[in-house]
Formats: C-alpha cells, structure tokens, sequence
C-alpha cells in the first residue's frame, strides 16, 4: 500500500508551503488519495493501476483509466460510451469525501444546517399549505367545471346574498347550460341518543349536491330527488369524521336511528373525507325539502354548487341565469313581495368553487411565502459569506490540485459538493422543521383556513424543497467557485497562504452579500411595521361594547318538539335568561338572536315612515337584531337617546324598535330627532314600530369593518311579517345569551352556566360557550395572524442579517490586523480605530438601506389589502424602521471596532 503523505511530501509542488498549513493540506490529500485508490481496488484495478488512478484523479485531463475505474475517472474517447452508472457512483463518492470533510468541522457545518434548515424549513411550511389550499385542483372529478351562484341587488343595498329556494328550482327546471346544480345550507341541530345532548354541526343539502361533485358514499347511497320530497321519512347521512368519532367506524351503521332536533332520522350513508374540501366540516347531512306551493323569491343566504355542461364558459352561464331570473317570480309569485322587489336589478354572477373557498387566504399564504422566502435568501446570504472565509482556508489544497493538473471545472467541482451537500442536508433538516411548524400551525391559527385536512408533505412539496435545497447549495456555493482564478491559486501556492486576489476584490463580494441582507432585512422590518401598525390601530378601536373579557356568550336552539309554539319558545327563552341570572357572581344576562361579530343577524328591507312606504321602490335592506331585557346593559352598549327594553314592553307586545346611531343619523340627521320616529317590515298593510332608543353603533362585521346599521326588535313581535294575522306571535327558535360575571374563565363557572340552562329544560345543548373577548380577537385573527409571522420572519432575518454584517467586519478587522496594528504603533488613537471599522459598517447600511426602501415602495403596496388604519407608505413606518436598522447594525459592528481598537501593534507585528 502506497505511503500518501510520504509521496506528497516528495512532490516539488509543495515546496514552497510550509508550517501548519502545509501539514494539515498534506493530510488531508493523503486520505482523499487512499480513498480513491481503495475504490479503484474494489472496482478490479490492480495496486499499480489503483495508484496511477488515484494520481490522475486530481487532474481534468481524465486519462484513459484502468477497467472498473470511477465513473469520473472514465474517458469518453472515440467509440467510448458514456457509462452513467460510474459516474453516478463518481458522484457519490465525492459527496462522500465532502461528508467527510465537513463531519471534521462540527461547528461550521452545524451552524450552516441549522440556519438553512431554518430558512428552508418555513418557505417549505409556508409553500406546503399554499400548494394544499390555492394551487392544488380541488379533490372532485373535473373541478374546473365547479361554480358558484351568487346574486346581489347593488341599489337596495344587497351584495352577494347567495341562493334562494325559488331561484334553484327556477335554474334547475329551465337552464341550458348546467349539468347538475345543488343547493345547501348550514345549521347546528341537536343530537340526543348519541351520548349526551349535543348540538352538532349539519350541512342540509339538496340531492345536487353531490352529483354535481361526483361524489359517491362510503357506505349506503346518497339523497335523491325523491328523498327531497315534503313528508318523507326522516333520513340523514353521517360524515366520515362523525362515523369514526361516535359509531367506530361501524360498517353495520346503516339502518340505524338517531334523534335529530326531535325528529328520528334513519341513517343511510356514510360520506368520504372529501366532502370537507366542499367548505364546511359537517357531522351529519340532511335532506332539504321544500313545498314548491309555498314558495316566493326571498330567504336568501344559502349556497350552491353548480357543474357547468361542457364547453360552457361563465360568461354564458351568467346570460343564461339573466334570462331566467324574471322566471322566478311567475312560477313562484307567493311571499312578501311587493310589485317593485320584480324590478330590483337582481344581478347574476358564476364564480369557480374554488375561488370562493380559498377567498382572501390566497393573498396571506403568497405574502407570507414571500415573507420566508426572503428570509431564506438573507440565510443564504449568510451561509455564502462563511463559505467564502472557509475557501480561503482551502485555497492552498486547490492551488496543489491546480499544480497537479486539475482543471478549472474540477476545481469549481470541489467547491461546489460541499455546498450542495450541505444544501441537501439544510433540506432534510427544513423537512423535519417544517412537518413540526405545520402540526402547530395547523393546530393554533387563529385564521380559519380552508381545505387544512389536505395539508401534508405530499411529493409535490418534496420536490421543491429538493429544488430550493440545491438552488441555495449552488447559489451560497457559486461565489467561492468562481471567485477563484487560476491565477490567484497559483499565487496561493506561492505564498502558502489566502489566494493572492487583491483586498478589494477578495471583500467585494462578501460587502455585496452584507448590503443585500441589511435591504432584505429592511424590507421584512417594513412589512412587519406595517402589519403591527394595522394591530394596533385595530386594538384602539371601539367596537361598541365594554369590558368584553367579563362577558360569557353561548347559544340555546329550542326545536319545535320542545316548544311547539312562539309564545312557549318566549316563555323559555326568558327562563333561561332569569335562571342563568342567578348564577353565583352573575351581574346580569341578555338574550339576542345574534351576538356581536357572531353572526346569525336577519337581513331585510326596512320601511321609515315618510320616506319609504309600500308601493314605492324597494327600500334599503338593513340588518335586524331581536333582543330581550337586558341586552345592552349585559354588553355595556351604551344609548344615545331614549331606553331600552324591559321585560314588561315584551310582556305588552308593544309595538317598539330601537336604531343604531348611524342609521338614525342617516335618516332623521340625528340621535334626538330618531325619538318617536316609525319603522316597519311590511309594506301593505303595514304594521309602525315606534323608535324608543337609539343605540351606540356596534362593528358587528369585525373591528375592520365599518358599523353597520342596525335595527333592534323585541323579542316578540306581532304580525310581523307580510301577510301574518294581527294576532300571530313571532320569536325565533336560536337564542344567544350574553353573561357578565368577573367569574368568567374560572374553573366550575361554565357547568354552573350549562346546569343552569338544563334546569330549565334537560335536553337543550349548550351551543359554542365563548368569552365576548374571544369573539372579539378572532375578528382581529387574520391581521394577528399575519402580523405574528411576518414578525416572526423580519426578527429571524433581522438577525441573520446583523449576524452577516458582524461577520463580514470582523474578517475584515483580521485581515488587516497587521495594517491597524502599524496605525497604533505610529500614534493612531483608539477612537480613530474605532471610527474607521464603524465606518464600514455604515457603509454597508447606508448602501443597503435605500435599496430596502426602494423595493419595499413597490412591494408593501400588495398588503394594502391587509392593512387597517394605516397605508402602504406610512411615514411613520418608513421612517422609524430604517432607522432603527442603522443604529442596529451600529451596534453589531461596535463589537468588531472595539476589538480591533483594543490590538497590541507588538503583538501584531511579532504575529506577521
């Protein structure tokens, strides 16, 4: 066996190294040399030819090897084919070499994997979810062929207001262009003989549904149109979720009965996971039915899914329903509209499924890709800045091969494997942080996002992290590779030391990377700014309620089975609300069909006496709230004129209304002049509503939308609707109450409150308890969401970037340890020292921060939509943030100017 470091040593080449450099080099191409002739014996060669090939190895000429050669070692001489195999294993065993010689540095190539797995890992978690939610196609056969039918009336007020009864079986009877069309709607019904009483999330659907998605059950089949038939027997078909959840996933469910909101429904399928990917995560689906004899244009909200017949295109699909929109009301001429409703300019629009499901998350999850990705590329930036100090330490080893015959291809090789390699590896480990980040993500946001149940590490997001590992190997790679000359290595072997490129260029390279983190690090910084800016103009405002933390809201759905009639329904409902009152450390109780920025308001038209009456056009609709006593004192609303309701006005059934201030100054100019004002729902004959109080405006839509007008009704109204007897009684059957109590999030509060509610009636759930607190930071959730990791990315990339700017001066303070030893042995002061190494680092900010502002003009503007109470270019933003980076990356290259002051010229020179 050849003696490697005796026969380097021999080599004329290597004369001029000398010291520790030249043992470690020899070293080093001593094991890389028996490396390679160990191969060459496995591969058949003989002693002699194994070491001639070993030799050769360190040479581009490639000349004709020996039979069983590596596969880089082969020659592609005449009639010679290219033998992939060999050079996959050539491969291989270079990346070996590499592993190797980066195992011997645990420090530097821990601190590269784990910055780069940072970084790849959140552009992987990040791309994960939008490749799951935006860009993969909708789990349904032809989804493309998907749509949604939405109509809105732009000049009553109305925007997309969904479907309606009439206008599905209107398209489903006389359209030319869908293939299938389905309607459905949500609900929450309660559940007993499964466990205790719940009340339990429900899609109610017509048989459309699911034949426009082309979806088959797991088990039993799903609804018809005969099923869809008034009278029939009570049916329901299970969610997967549900079936493996509360039955066990038992095949032999089919057949079996559950009571549903009173009613005993056979179960007859069992639906695939998919169905989740529609929007709702449903536990049980149940048939809608209609009696077509009693229906008109009204009760709008539901939704549609609608399969398009092939080659027809939206805009087709629009004129269609265009020309059947005035169909409804001939075939369904009944209900509470009046002449003019004909001519309200109902609009039709068609839009893909998927688009509607997706919504405004595809805006967040592209921002927040670009957000990482920029935090990745400043990590990149970092890892090329250390690999550029580490090539300076292989320089002598590449001047050696370059003597030995090497080429220039062979030399960017060697400095390439390293990077890729460790590239791969910053993948693997962004792989297993990414799979983490994604499980708590998932698990905490506190956004909804759609289709969640499809995010996974599917082959697609496998690909680009393979893809964005080995870009960011070549790109922290390329600048070492080709920073180095032939030249410069020979130069490097000459003097045993660094390359001999000039100071400037040698820095150049290494300042740019440092100048391009402090802009990228200025743009995150901006992006984040702006984002907590929206925050916290969104905490400063008022939503129209006090004290929210204090206040328990949950829900009660009292079935007809329950209580058959209103005035039952009423009688409970106050019950509820006194016997939840007597609950230890309440202060007080209100009840409301719908609380604050928790949905479940009723949309209608509202008639003003004297300014909209029947038979003129429609009137504006306005959203409608029904309250008892109690209400606005239990969430602190205040009122602007006038009182509220008691309980005694809901006894008397008088004729009462409350406005919110907005409304009331839209119609009458002001809180005072609203005071005995009439209001009504009913055109003819129409039944006046006198305004007794006007109410504080309340932000139900979120803190980030505007109040909206409001209407406030008693719990009970008589003759309430067009066409109902003087005498009929009208109260909804879902109750929310809201419970101030300084108890609220104590422990034995909650069941107190649900012991409480039983006690009235045992077999009403207690629906979806929540503090009005909560209710309040989920309409804050997306700019929260958002804010927290782009925070997140801008202090990650603020870091790596000052690490990066630290760096570059510190290697800069040791290179020229010599010259500012020389400045102090001939009378330099230390501040003057000091001063010279923070003018670099000015330097560098001062270059990078215009860059930063520039792109961050043009790239802050895609957040305006993101963006509340502030603008894309606020002042204060622009202004604060650069310059706290400056007098940040001041501070991180204070520590390198300090050193560098305190050298000991004596010690310098002795050193050089």
């Amino acid at each position: 066996m050849p003696d490697w470091t005796d026969l380097l040593q021999r080599r004329p080449d290597l004369l001029r190294v000398e010291g520790e450099r030249r043992e470690r080099m020899i070293q080093e191409l001593a094991d890389h040399l028996e490396d390679l002739y160990q191969e060459a014996l496995r591969l058949g060669a003989t002693e002699e030819e194994a070491e001639a090939q070993a030799f050769r190895s360190l040479s581009a000429r490639d000349p004709k090897p020996a039979r069983g050669a590596p596969g880089h070692l082969a020659a592609r001489g005449p009639g010679r084919r290219w033998n992939w195999w060999s050079a996959l294993f050539g491969w291989l065993r270079d990346f070996r070499f590499a592993f190797r010689a980066l195992s011997r540095r645990p420090l530097f190539t821990g601190v590269v994997v784990l910055v780069l797995s940072l970084g790849i890992g959140a552009t992987t978690a990040i791309f994960t979810l939008l490749d799951a939610i935006v860009l993969s196609p909708l789990p349904f056969d032809e989804a493309d062929r998907l749509v949604v039918l939405g109509h809105s009336a732009p000049n009553v007020g109305e925007g997309d207001v969904g479907q309606c009864a009439a206008w599905h079986f209107t398209y489903e009877d006389e359209n030319r262009v869908f293939e299938d069309l389905g309607m459905y709607g949500s609900g929450a019904p309660t559940v007993i003989g499964v466990g205790e009483p719940e009340a339990v999330p429900a899609l109610y659907v017509t048989s459309g549904v699911f034949r426009a998605l082309r979806m088959t059950p797991v088990l039993g089949r799903i609804f018809t149109p005969e099923d869809e038939e008034p009278g029939g027997p009570g049916l329901v078909i299970l969610s997967h979720r549900y079936w493996q959840t509360q039955f066990g996933g038992d095949p032999d469910v089919l057949g079996r009965t559950i009571e549903v909101s009173g009613l005993t429904r056979e179960i007859v399928g069992v639906m695939p996971p998919t169905l989740v990917s529609l929007g709702p995560d449903p536990s049980l689906i149940i048939p809608l039915r209609y009696d077509r004899s009693t229906l008109f244009v009204g009760n709008v909200g539901f939704n549609s899914v609608v399969r398009l017949r092939d080659g027809v295109t939206m805009e087709g699909a629009v004129a269609d329903m265009a020309r059947m929109l005035p169909l409804a009301f001939e075939k369904f001429p009944g209900g509470p509209v009046i002449a003019s409703a004909r001519e309200a300019e109902t609009i039709p629009s068609v839009r893909p499924l998927k688009t509607v499901l997706v919504g405004s998350v595809s805006n967040l999850l592209w921002v927040l890709l670009g957000g990482v990705a920029i935090v990745l590329l400043i990590a990149c930036a970092n890892v090329a800045n250390l690999c550029l100090v580490r090539a300076d330490g292989k320089n002598v080893e590449m001047a050696v091969r370059a003597a030995m015959g090497a080429g220039h291809r062979r030399i960017v090789w060697e400095y390439l494997k390293e990077s890729l390699l460790l590239g791969v590896l910053g993948g693997a480990g962004g792989l297993v942080m990414a799979l983490a980040g994604l499980r708590i993500l998932v698990a905490t946001a506190p956004v909804q996002l759609p289709r969640l149940q499809e995010v996974t590490l599917d082959p697609t997001v496998l690909l680009f992290t393979l893809t964005v590992a080995v870009g960011a190997g070549l790109f922290f790679g390329m600048f070492p590779a080709l920073r180095q000359g032939r030249s410069g290595l020979v130069d490097a072997l000459k003097q045993g030391g660094p390359s001999g490129i000039k100071g400037g260029d040698r820095h150049r390279v290494q300042n740019t990377l440092a100048v391009s983190q402090v802009a990228l690090a200025l743009l995150l910084l901006l992006a984040s700014g702006l984002m907590l800016r929206s925050s916290q103009a969104l905490k400063n405002v008022d939503p129209g309620f006090q004290q929210p933390a204090d206040v328990l809201t949950l829900g009660v759905f009292i079935t007809g089975n329950e209580s058959p009639n209103a005035e039952d329904r009423a009688h409970v409902q106050e019950q509820i609300a006194r016997r939840l009152g007597e609950v230890p450390g309440v202060t007080s109780v209100g009840m409301a069909t719908a609380i604050p920025m928790a949905g479940g308001n009723n949309i209608n038209p509202l008639y003003v006496e004297g300014i909209t009456t029947a038979g003129e056009a429609l009137p504006q609709t306005r959203r409608h709230n029904y309250i008892g006593a109690g209400y606005l004192e239990t969430l602190q609303i205040p009122l602007r004129a006038g009182r509220s309701f008691t309980w005694q006005d809901i006894h008397n059934r008088i004729p009462a209304a409350l406005v919110s201030e907005n409304l009331a100054r839209e119609y009458w100019g002001s809180a005072e002049e609203a005071m005995g004002k009439k209001v009504s729902v009913r055109p003819d004959p129409v039944r006046w509503y006198e305004i007794i109080g006007v109410v504080a405006d309340v932000r139900d839509d979120g803190v980030d939308a505007d109040p909206v007008p409001m209407v406030y009704w008693p719990q009970v109204t008589l003759a309430f609707w067009q066409g109902s007897p003087a005498d009929q009684a009208m109260v909804w059957s879902g109750a929310g109450y809201a419970i101030r109590s300084d108890r609220v999030g104590t422990p034995g509060f909650l069941e107190q409150v649900r012991e409480a509610v039983w006690e009235v009636n045992p077999n009403l759930p207690v629906r979806n308890p929540r503090t009005l607190d909560g209710i309040l930071a989920a309409s804050m959730a997306r700019t929260s969401f958002t804010f927290v990791l782009m925070g997140i990315a801008a202090g990650v990339a603020l870091l790596l970037g000052l690490i990066g700017v630290y760096g570059v001066i510190t290697y800069a303070v040791s290179q020229r340890h010599r010259e500012m030893g020389m400045r102090i042995a001939l009378g330099a002061h230390s501040h003057d020292v000091t001063r010279m190494v923070l003018r670099q680092g000015v330097v560098l900010a001062l270059i990078g921060l215009p860059i930063g502002l520039a792109m961050a003009v043009g790239l802050t503007r895609l957040m305006s939509g993101m963006l509340y109470g502030v603008s894309a270019l606020d002042p204060v933003t622009f202004v604060v943030v650069p310059v706290g980076l400056l007098l940040v990356t001041l501070l991180a290259s204070y520590v390198p100017a300090r050193r560098a002051a305190r050298i000991d010229p004596m010690a310098a020179l002795r050193a050089e």
